[in-house]
């Protein structure tokens, strides 16, 4: 049998799309819930957060010079973090939506792909705004300081390039679970190559348009190097292979 369970039939198409959609439905359902959470909290956690930098560097003054620039941070990263504690609950969904069709040693590969993207994310978002912010201070005191000039640090430019890390890695980390399912279910010709190219440029456009201001000048290198980065992951999972499945 060379036809696959979830594309052998046309005539179960618009089951597959209802699977697809309640994925969907239930995953932005998740994301206004854990949104409703962060917003709660996200204010005593910046605080918390800045205030260990400033014990950690009383010699670096901090301040903030917009306070729209303020809130425009705040809900950004509300939206961030929920999109990051929304992620492993995506990907058990579509796990269970693709596990019917796909072979024995494909789950065991996809598996191994969403628990990995699922962990590392946020883990790197962790280090980003941890470590990150340390190498930060310790980078800007090796470039040397002005003599008579106070150093004073916009903490809302702080938080928008912790933010804007941390928003690649999360573009990075969907794009790579998107591109291993293509290689899982399409192949890597045809119509295969034809999604994985379209998906490439959707996530290198989102980077290019979505990082904030203060990339600018280096949005489009970037966004092309972490979408490479992606891509090159995504290549563990085996393409799909002639085989009886399950």
């Amino acid at each position: 049998m060379s036809e696959y369970p979830l594309l052998s039939s046309e005539g179960n198409t618009y089951s597959h799309l209802s699977e697809l959609h309640s994925v969907f439905r239930r995953t932005s359902l998740i994301l206004i819930i854990s949104a409703t959470l962060w917003s709660s909290v996200s204010s005593s956690m910046i605080n918390a957060w800045i205030s260990s930098l400033s014990i950690a560097y009383p010699e670096y003054g901090m301040a903030i010079y917009s306070p729209m620039g303020w809130i425009e941070v705040r809900w950004t990263l509300i939206l961030l973090l929920s999109s990051l504690s929304v992620l492993p609950f995506f990907s058990f969904f579509m796990y269970r939506f693709v596990s019917p069709g796909l072979y024995r040693d494909e789950k065991k590969w996809f598996t191994v792909v969403l628990t990995c993207f699922s962990i590392i994310a946020p883990l790197a978002t962790v280090a980003i705004w941890t470590w990150g912010a340390s190498a930060l201070f310790s980078l800007s005191e090796s470039l040397g300081t002005i003599e008579g000039v106070e150093h004073r640090y916009d903490v809302t430019q702080i938080i928008s390039l912790s933010i804007g890390i941390t928003w690649i890695v999360l573009i990075c980390s969907i794009t790579s679970i998107s591109l291993s399912m293509s290689r899982l279910l399409l192949g890597s010709e045809g119509d295969g190559t034809r999604f994985r190219i379209r998906l490439l440029l959707i996530s290198t456009g989102i980077l290019v348009l979505t990082l904030p201001v203060l990339y600018d000048g280096l949005r489009l290198t970037i966004s092309i190097v972490a979408i490479l980065f992606a891509d090159m992951s995504s290549k563990i999972v085996p393409v799909r292979r002639s085989m009886t499945p399950e």
